[in-house]
């Protein structure tokens, strides 16, 4: 495409940025033609535009626009020529792959073995099935029959080029039959006006690529989206797409995976407007702005009829309210994958509670868990909130009727686990029970000293199961006895009416080897 083929809405290039032209002339005071640019980064331009205070032309940004020579700018390539360029009749591929090893293990010197088979493979161009071209300032088309170049190719990057317009892209893909996945993004095309126009030239596309479309809102992605009756996987990540808005019907019936990542997306309410999809199964809404998860009209603990497909999530780098997610999340019917980031100081068991609160989740962070670690995960999450189950209601039964609404809200699939696993220990009761027990196991004593009457006697409570030695090392200690004096221990008993003095002499036998009872009296000598 030559510089006199420019016209207005034209792509170009000029020294590494890309614009479009949008006013072709002379202005006064100078000689020879000039076009006027409007730029896809605003800081390469100058003005809105104008000069001199006429309006020459409208920009997107107050500084986006400026003038330029004919002579300056380039617009660009055909895709043929720049297959050929690429991965046909030049050294550009050994060159490429030689200086990325050079920079990754810091060799001046770097030997590619077996790079000429690879170019030689690659220069078979009937052979191709993938073709990358990134940033190649690919314009669009010539007369050349790309069927007869390119009859296997199935994967094609043309992304960061200069095609112009959505008839550019329908005269490349309507000429390779095989073609399924096909990458668009960073090319600021317009939207068609009849999109159903276009469809037999890219109808067979299974996955589209539309990341950083520049000026695209979703209405424009849904216009453009009728062109593909065969839809399964969709990118439109880093668009800046704040709302997204209800889709029509029949739209992406056959649509199995979405990426809408990267865009400053704040309300889960837009994300809903995806769950009438009927196939989706893989969503990706990682590094947008969402704050919570809300799925409408739907009970604490019911499912709800959105997303009805909805196997693998991707919320990575979203500021949410992760527990309150998690919970939310157990709503969707079909969930088994989920990669979620989370604060492990705040939730230093997030991994094991979510595995828990999400009945069907299989795997948590690339990790896969087996059916009795699933199982492990649940069981201790009904333990660590086992105190909180009975102070809000529940019982040992496994009744959860009477469970507070707080608690059903905080623990949505905690009933569920409790009708499934069976009720938490009742640690509360069993501690007061186990208090209990061991307060009517202690015998109560009282102590006297006869050697030394001075002091006063006093009572106190022992185990049956403690050992002599430890209770005269616990009386020296009281009475503040030397250590290192002896200590003679004995008891007396009233029975029949007659009082015995029973004498506790091997300091490792249990104090109930000596039949001991509360009420009886405890000698200490020294």
């Amino acid at each position: 495409m030559a510089n006199s083929a420019v016209m207005i809405g034209s792509r170009i290039e000029c020294e590494g940025a890309r614009g479009t032209v949008k006013w072709i002339g002379e202005i006064p005071t100078t000689q020879g033609q000039w076009y006027g640019i409007d730029w896809d980064d605003a800081a390469r331009g100058r003005h809105n535009g104008s000069h001199n205070g006429v309006k020459y032309f409208e920009t997107r940004f107050p500084t986006s626009g400026s003038f330029v020579r004919p002579t300056k700018v380039s617009t660009g390539i055909s895709l043929e020529a720049a297959v050929r360029g690429r991965y046909q009749g030049d050294t550009a591929v050994e060159l490429q792959v030689t200086e990325q090893l050079q920079r990754t293990i810091k060799a001046r010197f770097v030997e590619v073995v077996g790079m000429d088979q690879v170019a030689e493979k690659q220069g078979r161009l009937e052979e191709l099935d993938t073709v990358i071209l990134t940033g190649s300032m690919v314009w669009g088309t010539d007369e050349c029959d790309l069927q007869i170049i390119l009859p296997k190719l199935q994967h094609l990057d043309i992304s960061n080029s200069l095609l112009s317009s959505w008839s550019s892209v329908g005269c490349i893909t309507r000429q390779l039959p095989c073609l399924r996945l096909l990458n668009i993004s960073g090319n600021l095309l317009d939207v068609p006006k009849c999109p159903n126009d276009l469809q037999e030239s890219v109808g067979h596309i299974t996955h589209l690529v539309l990341n950083n479309m520049m000026v695209y809102t979703w209405q424009d992605f849904l216009t453009c989206s009728s062109m593909f009756p065969k839809l399964s996987r969709l990118q439109v990540a880093f668009n800046n797409l704040k709302a997204l808005g209800p889709i029509p019907a029949g739209l992406f019936d056959t649509l199995e995976e979405l990426d809408i990542g990267v865009n400053p997306i704040a309300s889960w309410e837009e994300v809903n407007h995806l769950g009438t999809i009927p196939r989706l199964r893989s969503l990706n809404a990682n590094g947008c702005q969402l704050r919570m998860i809300k799925f409408p009209s739907t009970s604490t603990t019911g499912k709800t009829t959105l997303f009805p497909s909805l196997k693998h999530l991707m919320i990575v780098n979203n500021p949410l309210e992760t527990w309150e997610a998690t919970g939310e999340l157990n709503k969707l019917a079909s969930l088994e994958e989920l990669v979620i980031s989370y604060d492990g100081n705040a939730y230093p068991y997030f991994h094991e509670f979510t595995f828990a609160r999400i009945a069907n989740l299989k795997v948590l962070n690339r990790t896969r868990l087996t059916p009795k670690e699933k199982r492990d995960c649940e069981l201790f999450y009904l333990k660590s909130f086992g105190n909180e189950y009975y102070s809000s209601g529940g019982n040992e039964d496994g009744a959860t009727d009477a469970l507070s609404e707080d608690f059903t809200h905080k623990h949505p699939g905690y009933a569920q686990l409790v009708k499934d696993l069976g009720p938490p220990m009742d640690e509360t009761s069993y501690n007061t029970q186990k208090r209990q027990k061991l307060k009517n196991l202690k015998i109560e004593l009282k102590i006297i000293t006869p050697d030394h009457p001075e002091r006063e006697e006093y009572v106190k409570t022992f185990l049956p199961s403690i050992k002599v030695a430890k209770v005269k090392m616990m009386l020296k200690r009281q009475l503040k006895i030397n250590p290192a004096l002896p200590m003679r221990l004995s008891y007396s008993c009233c029975k029949g009416g007659k009082v015995f003095e029973v004498v506790m002499d091997n300091d490792m036998q249990e104090m109930a080897y000596y039949s001991i009872q509360a009420g009886d009296t405890l000698l200490v000598r020294w």
